[in-house]
């Protein structure tokens, strides 16, 4: 039966989910050097800071402060693994963030520190969560940070979970979570039946934190390209990392899946067919936008789904090198002929 409320909070399954992360590469021998994990309330609070940047006329005051706040507690904060980004320690978290920027590109001109963190990071972060629903986290390369966005991380899983319903189960089991960003495939998730909204809350927060993680591991510069690879690593990150193919439900939902992603191939290149000829009624333009939009993700996931299939025994490492050299058009290929 579910339940109601976590036994943890959000941040603490956040934390929980990065550290998990980051053991998992550690033993898999793949270095992420200075990966920082900041954790944001709401993206309404880099619009508050935008305008306190943007307002505020005191350059010296904000120079002179940087100058006396003790370098030590600086550079701790700046590089601490997990940063809770609030309301109230908003000013702090720009104060550590020029400090940060300042190290990265040796400046501590307040003017151009304050162009690049309205560049790199609140601008980009506003941007993206105001055009595409689907963005949870987001990845600043030239910081190494991870943003996870907490409100919208929090509405996911209350969907996720409402979606599921209540789910009687006597004992370990291993159910099909279809998460949001995906409309094909499932995963597998591993459950004692305890709290299964809290099991569904560590799937999700492992997931957009794995998802964010492959980023830094792929680095790849084309959108499309990376957020495929990105997804790919992500789904097998996730069951890799949580042992789940020692499971024969695992393989069971991998062979559904993959009969799934064949029917969406087939959906992708009817679509491309009717766009091509401009032949769309008016009120599905919006349904083929998502479906488009989402293409990437579903791609990558549909692809990890054959990698596990196709591997009994996987290695990530030689994931990353496969997934760093495919494009979604490449995948569509092998899936439809896998």
């Amino acid at each position: 039966m579910t339940a109601d409320n976590y036994s943890l909070d959000l941040d603490d399954i956040i934390r929980k989910s990065h550290k998990e992360f980051k053991e998992y590469l550690k033993k898999a021998g793949i270095e992420i050097e200075g990966i920082r994990l900041r954790v944001l309330e709401s993206p309404n609070l880099l619009k508050e800071l935008y305008h306190m940047i943007k307002t505020s006329d005191d350059k010296n005051k904000l120079k002179q402060e940087l100058n006396t706040i003790d370098k030590s507690l600086l550079e701790q904060i700046s590089d601490d693994d997990i940063y809770i980004i609030k309301k109230e320690n908003l000013g702090e978290f720009y104060i550590h963030e020029m400090y940060l920027l300042g190290q990265i590109f040796n400046i501590d001109n307040i003017n151009e520190l304050n162009n690049k963190i309205l560049k790199y990071i609140v601008n980009r972060i506003v941007y993206h969560t105001e055009n595409n629903e689907l963005v949870d986290g987001i990845s600043v390369p030239e910081t190494k940070e991870i943003y996870i966005i907490k409100d919208r991380l929090e509405k996911r899983i209350n969907e996720t979970s409402n979606r599921l319903g209540s789910i009687n189960i006597n004992g370990p089991s291993i159910i099909r979570l279809k998460l949001p960003l995906s409309d094909v495939i499932y995963i597998p998730l591993y459950t004692e039946g305890k709290n299964i909204k809290e099991d569904v809350a560590k799937a999700y927060a492992g997931n957009i934190i794995a998802h964010e993680g492959g980023h830094h591991i792929v680095d790849r510069k084309k959108r499309d390209d990376g957020e495929f690879s990105a997804s790919t690593l992500q789904y097998i990150m996730y069951i890799d990392m949580h042992d789940l193919l020692k499971h024969s439900e695992t393989y069971e939902i991998i062979k559904e899946n993959i009969i799934k992603c064949k029917e969406y191939v087939g959906t992708l290149a009817m679509l491309g067919y009717h766009t091509a000829i401009g032949d769309f009624q008016e009120d599905l333009l919006k349904y083929v936008v998502n479906v488009l939009k989402r293409a990437p993700y579903e791609l990558g996931e549909c692809y990890a789904n054959i990698i596990i299939d196709r591997n009994k025994n996987l290695n990530i490492k030689d994931v990353v090198e496969e997934v760093k050299n495919l494009s979604p058009l490449n995948v569509i290929n092998k899936i439809i002929f896998y």
